[in-house]
């Protein structure tokens, strides 16, 4: 997670160098509601540690860690009991074929038992075994980047969102300075209209701004209540927390070295490392899938009781004891054919994942360039729009001058308003989406 740093990062003041407004604003003021007070950094922690939906891949993940240890449980002896009893009904014999019945009790006894402890331990099975730990051992991993992957999801979410409602916060000052500006407009046309300087269609231009404007200031309020709203759905909140984010004093626009660094390391891109895990699985499969063409060997023992003892002819009703220890050698010849087709198979998959690996990378660093070309963009936009608010400024005092003493028509100094109000807004607006591009970036190479 990159954090601002002295030296990489220039501050760029919109609301105290450039906007000239009141630092107050009615959207971020808390009521009697829970309230959350948050940086953006801490807005991104929250949201990765509270959303329900990376939670749910934690689940997943542990899961999957789970089946892994369960596959290395797989390499040590397996060791098994088993008891039976058994009584037997009477022995019916008849003398030649069907002639004569009589029945007599199962010699030596018509009951029986055993009790028996039995272990094997597998020495070989063709790198089977090693081959069903690595895929756990690959699952588990790749579980965890995708955990990874939605938490850096979620963070962005927050970004954007967070972004949105400190863009909102601004937008509200200006408005408020707008409507300030109109409601003086307003007083003085009013003085003029009353002493028979201006005309009735003065008086109601200048009323509509005003409409226009707290209009607007409405919108402006319901587009931040929005937003705080996904922001409480993404931090698995209660509908009534109020959030409040903190860092609206100041906007950062993030160095170009520091961008340019994101620029050349796109190797943590989650969908990169994905289908490179999924190779390395398929690879894996292939090794499992050979692991069938050969022979297993094993070693087995156990010790048991038996009742009657059959070891003796005739059986005796006895009770024996008896252990047995040995080693096994399977090899099933069929698998010649029969697996060979999905050796085939396998290896084709892991050909196409090597091609989408090189897609993938392709198209991430495709990403990172159109996004790296519109940071850019957009700073030079900011450099631009800078210099045009003051022209605008001071556009605006010269036509506020120039109809004070009826040298202009209202229209050229309500063009001028609206004009030095666009340029605030056009400066605010790049200066957030510079911000939103960087953190983008952040979470296409996988660094957010």
């Amino acid at each position: 997670m990159k954090t601002c740093r002295s030296g990489i990062f220039l501050k760029m003041n919109i609301c105290a160098a450039l906007l000239g407004v009141s630092a107050g604003s009615a959207l971020a003021q808390p009521t009697d509601r829970t309230v959350l007070k948050l940086s953006l950094e801490e807005a991104i922690r929250y949201g990765k540690a509270a959303n329900r939906s990376v939670k749910v891949f934690k689940m997943e993940e542990d899961a999957t860690r789970l089946d892994w240890e369960d596959a290395k449980m797989g390499m040590l002896p397996r060791v098994q009991t088993n008891a039976a009893f058994q009584r037997y009904t009477k022995v019916v014999l008849f003398d030649g074929a069907i002639g004569d019945p009589h029945a007599i009790p199962k010699p030596p006894s018509p009951n029986a038992g055993a009790l028996a402890l039995e272990s094997s331990f597998n020495v070989y099975g063709g790198g089977r075994q090693k081959a069903s730990v690595t895929d756990g051992k690959l699952r588990s991993e790749l579980a965890g980047i995708q955990t990874k992957e939605q938490e850096a999801a979620i963070g962005l979410q927050v970004v954007l969102q967070y972004l949105d409602m400190v863009k909102y916060i601004y937008q509200e000052r200006l408005i408020d300075d707008q409507v300030n500006r109109a409601q003086t407009r307003l007083n003085n046309i009013t003085t003029f209209y009353k002493n028979g300087k201006v005309t009735k269609s003065d008086l109601l231009r200048a009323e509509v701004q005003v409409a226009n404007i707290e209009l607007n200031a409405i919108a402006n309020r319901n587009d931040y209540q929005i937003s705080q709203q996904r922001l409480n759905t993404l931090f698995d909140v209660d509908a009534g927390t109020q959030i409040v984010p903190v860092d609206t004093a100041a906007l950062f626009l993030q160095d170009s070295v520091e961008v340019s660094a994101l620029l050349n390391d796109p190797s943590g891109n989650y969908a990169l490392r994905k289908v490179q895990h999924q190779q390395l699985l398929q690879e894996n499969r292939i090794r499992l899938t050979q692991s069938f063409n050969r022979p297993s060997v094993s070693l087995f023992g156990g010790y048991g009781f038996n009742y009657p003892n059959t070891f003796l002819f005739p059986p005796v009703a006895q009770t024996i004891g008896v252990g047995t220890v040995g080693v096994k050698l399977t090899y099933d010849i069929s698998s010649l054919y029969q697996n060979s087709n999905k050796v085939k198979a396998a290896r084709l998959r892991t050909v196409a994942l090597g091609e989408q690996q090189r897609w993938v990378a392709d198209n991430v660093s495709q990403e990172v360039q159109a996004l790296t070309i519109k940071y850019h963009e957009a700073a030079h936009r900011l450099r631009v729009i800078r210099k045009s608010i003051e022209q605008a400024e001071t556009n605006l005092h010269i036509q506020t001058t120039k109809y004070a003493n009826q040298l202009s028509l209202l229209t050229d100094l309500l063009e001028a308003d609206n004009l030095y109000q666009e340029t605030r807004f056009n400066y605010l607006q790049a200066n957030i989406a510079a911000t939103a591009i960087y953190y983008r970036l952040l979470f296409i190479s996988g660094k957010l």
